[in-house]
């Protein structure tokens, strides 16, 4: 009896870098890519591809929502709801496999034009790409039509707002104000606001200078919850900086927490806060600390890497674009200054003259 041939399905695709075989087929609605980690399944998808249910893409984004809402922090779920939303109200009424990648790139433009920022832009394609990747797995649908969709070119790009010198200073100042020592702890250790209400005194150390960063304060409507790393590599070690050493006391328990000892409610903090920028003078965010703390490590001349590991980010590009933004407003800051000076201003009372740092103790922030 003569062997039967082995067939080398794995010849037939591209291998992509992240372990799956890539295939793809054109028809009357364009060109659609299929993945799959098995050549073999991936062959019988490509050849013999099962009719899927004529679904609406409301029913499959309603499916995606109900399986991925269970996977998701609550800060996540609440910055995807008005975007899907959105799709949905555009897209919903359509069968899901009628839905073109052409459909897609005029969905995006059509923000683009409305002002919608690049990030908001890109959220609403990664949104798309996310429930068709789901719909595929169920057999909804055969492709990804998000794989050919075009973003639109000359999106606004959200500026990060970095604090003035003039804010630093009013921080630096403003030190003993009530809840003062939030924004040290900020604009010092470069904490998000929810690692910062989670800070125990527990986790400052004073013989190694370094704080332990290995939790954080989410709010479900008013009240905090208290959530913690998947992961070894969400935890991290912030530089204990000797001004925040020096202002940190002795204690244990939550460093900024409730009368009780508890965590702060959303209300709380707000109050709290509300009451600190009316103490010191200034409207500001406690992220807006963070990009502080991010400006001095530029101005310190710090390597992104380090940077990185430093504020917590979780790739380098985030890093870089952090970068690249104090960057920028370094540079707007020179610009105003030199036509400032060319007007016949008074460059010497511009609260906006950048300073040098060849001695860090004469840096704003310190």
């Amino acid at each position: 009896m003569p062997r039967k041939k082995q067939i080398d399905y794995g010849a037939m695709f591209t291998l992509r870098k992240d372990g799956r075989y890539q295939a793809s087929y054109s028809d009357q609605r364009g060109r659609h890519y299929l993945y799959d980690r098995d050549p073999e399944r991936l062959w019988h998808r490509l050849n013999d591809p099962p009719e899927p249910e004529a679904v609406t893409f409301g029913q499959i984004a309603e499916e995606w929502q109900g399986k991925h809402w269970e996977r998701i922090g609550y800060k996540t779920a609440e910055a995807y709801t008005a975007p899907l939303r959105r799709l949905v109200a555009h897209f919903g009424a359509m069968r899901a496999e009628e839905v073109s990648a052409a459909d897609i790139s005029a969905y995006l433009a059509v923000q683009g034009k409305q002002g919608y920022s690049r990030r908001s832009v890109q959220m609403s394609r990664d949104i798309l790409h996310m429930i068709y990747n789901e719909a595929i797995v169920a057999g909804r649908v055969k492709a990804n039509p998000c794989d050919a969709a075009v973003m639109p070119r000359n999106l606004t790009v959200t500026r990060r707002n970095i604090p003035a010198d003039a804010v630093i200073q009013a921080v630096k100042q403003g030190r003993d104000a009530p809840f003062g020592l939030f924004a040290l702890v900020c604009l010092y250790a470069g904490l998000r606001r929810g690692e910062a209400l989670a800070l125990r005194y527990e986790d400052i150390h004073r013989d190694t200078r370094t704080i332990t960063v290995d939790k954080a304060v989410e709010f479900v409507g008013n009240q905090p919850q208290l959530k913690f790393p998947k992961t070894e590599a969400g935890i991290r070690s912030a530089i204990l900086l000797d001004p925040l050493a020096e202002a940190i006391p002795a204690g244990e328990g939550y460093i900024f927490g409730n009368p009780q000892g508890g965590l702060l409610t959303k209300t709380q903090y707000r109050r709290r806060w509300a009451a600190y920028c009316a103490a010191i003078g200034c409207q500001l965010t406690a992220h807006q600390l963070r990009h502080g703390f991010a400006t001095i490590l530029y101005e310190a001349g710090v390597p992104d890497k380090d940077a990185q590991e430093l504020l917590g980010h979780s790739t380098i590009t985030l890093t870089r674009d952090v970068y690249t933004h104090i960057r920028q407003a370094r540079r707007d800051d020179t610009a105003a200054r030199l036509n400032t000076f060319l007007s016949g201003g008074d460059v010497k009372n511009d609260v906006r003259k950048p300073e040098r740092i060849e001695n860090r103790g004469n840096h704003p922030a310190f």
